[in-house]
């Protein structure tokens, strides 16, 4: 199967925001529309012929001029499409990479969803992590806390877990892209 990734257009815009509510952030159309044409070449899409089965988006980060912060990536899980983990989303994430050092930006930086699959993907992808974040059930960070690397890292998620009886405990990951 033929896969096109390629920044979105406007006709893709709802189709777009209903893959990322299923898959990663819920926000209404009204901000959905702010991220994607606020920096519409940071939001990527996957396509098999017309339709829509991947996205990537990001944004410039807030703190630092030459990071960008990415902000979700996604492949559809569907069944029928037999998606996952056939290489969309590393295709994804090469050209949001690219789309990053396109604007002169030499980091990549991102915070990972609490589950060992999408940790292992970054970490195929070349991302290195730094840092773990702790949230309650609310989603409100209790602590923060510098790592060495991915398996020390491993047991300092599971303590902090422990300690704060934490909702997730979430790799932050960077990469030097150029």
């Amino acid at each position: 199967m033929e896969i096109e990734i390629r920044a979105i257009r406007a006709e893709d815009h709802a189709a777009a925001h209903a893959f990322q509510c299923d898959y990663l952030d819920r926000e209404s159309y009204e901000e959905f529309l702010q991220r994607a044409t606020g920096n519409p070449d940071l939001y990527l899409a996957a396509f098999a012929g017309d339709e829509l089965v991947g996205i990537v988006y990001g944004h410039p980060s807030r703190r630092d001029a030459s990071t960008a912060a990415l902000q979700g990536i996604a492949v559809t899980l569907e069944e029928t499409k037999q998606l996952a983990r056939t290489g969309v989303g590393s295709r994804l994430n090469a050209a949001f990479e690219e789309a990053v050092r396109r604007r002169g930006m030499r980091r990549i930086d991102l915070g990972a969803a609490d589950d060992l699959k999408v940790e292992r993907f970054y970490l195929k992808n070349g991302y290195n992590p730094y840092e773990l974040v702790a949230m309650d059930a609310n989603y409100e960070q209790v602590e923060r806390a510098a790592v060495a690397d991915y398996a020390s890292g491993k047991e300092l998620q599971e303590q902090l877990r422990t300690k704060h009886q934490a909702q997730q405990v979430i790799f932050i990951f960077d990469k030097i892209i150029g």
